[in-house]
């Protein structure tokens, strides 16, 4: 059996080539698309090796032009501009000679600053202890979800047929690691619904268009451990069949690390 943990997903970014390809297992699929929080991490990972270890990533713009299927495809990665302290890199997935998802990415070196504001604390929500555990169901809840362990503290369900205008809770991964950069960030900041499902009575499919992520590094490591990080989302129109939400996660100590703006459509 092949090692489809999201570390092992990581680990072949590096050896990947247009004659070593990449491929998403069918766990970690939506529907009949890869995970796209999976697909951002990946994107971000095959861009680092073009970085200065020194120059951390800032923001991360990810345009999902069509879904991943179960093919392999490869990540086409380049530098945009190299300046003296910021770098940008454009890294694009391609399947079946088609671009499915394109990625921007820049990071920068610390700055000397007299500029400094907090950012936005964890909002109150229940412990992870007493908030609600959401099962892996089998063919009812996504194939991705698998790799993670939720605790729902705020908003209504997906498919309950009230709220939709935010959900927050808790979230960790599955899988054993002692160190979580930003691409499991990525990865976290993508697995949570989006609020709208609420106001649905039945299931329905939903996948984002575009993605923008800020990366926050005020008084916070790069590398965390693996225990339960906070999220919260809320949606600040939804019209015609289109979403456009913003999110955040915390981490286990409560402090900012990613924030997040997302497009995305509701087939309903």
């Amino acid at each position: 059996m092949p090692d489809t943990s999201f570390a092992a997903l990581l680990e072949r970014v590096d050896s990947a080539t247009d004659t070593n390809r990449l491929q998403l297992t069918p766990d970690w699929m939506q529907g009949r698309a890869g995970y796209g929080g999976l697909v951002g991490a990946l994107a971000l990972k095959a861009m680092r090796s073009h970085v200065p270890p020194a120059r951390k990533v800032r923001s991360l713009l990810i345009s999902f032009v069509g879904p991943v299927g179960a093919d392999d495809f490869s990540i086409h990665t380049r530098v945009l501009r190299s300046g003296k302290a910021v770098t940008h890199l454009e890294a694009k997935l391609v399947q079946q000679e088609a671009v499915r998802c394109v990625a921007q990415g820049s990071f920068g070196g610390d700055r000397d600053s007299a500029i400094r504001i907090d950012p936005a604390p964890r909002p109150e929500m229940t412990s992870p202890a007493d908030a609600l555990k959401l099962p892996y169901i089998e063919g009812l809840t996504p194939a991705f979800t698998r790799h993670f362990t939720y605790r729902w503290a705020l908003g209504d369900l997906p498919f309950s047929g009230k709220g939709g205008h935010e959900i927050g809770g808790w979230i960790q991964f599955r899988e054993p690691i002692d160190c979580l950069t930003e691409e499991w960030l990525v990865a976290l900041a993508d697995a949570w619904p989006t609020p709208v499902l609420a106001m649905l009575n039945a299931p329905a499919p939903a996948s984002t268009v575009t993605w923008e992520m800020g990366f926050v590094h005020l008084d916070r490591q790069t590398c965390k451990e693996n225990d339960w990080w906070g999220y919260h989302s809320t949606v600040d129109s939804a019209e015609n069949g289109y979403v456009h939400e913003r999110g955040a996660i915390w981490d286990p100590e409560g402090r900012l690390a990613v924030f997040s703006r997302q497009t995305a459509t509701v087939f309903a």
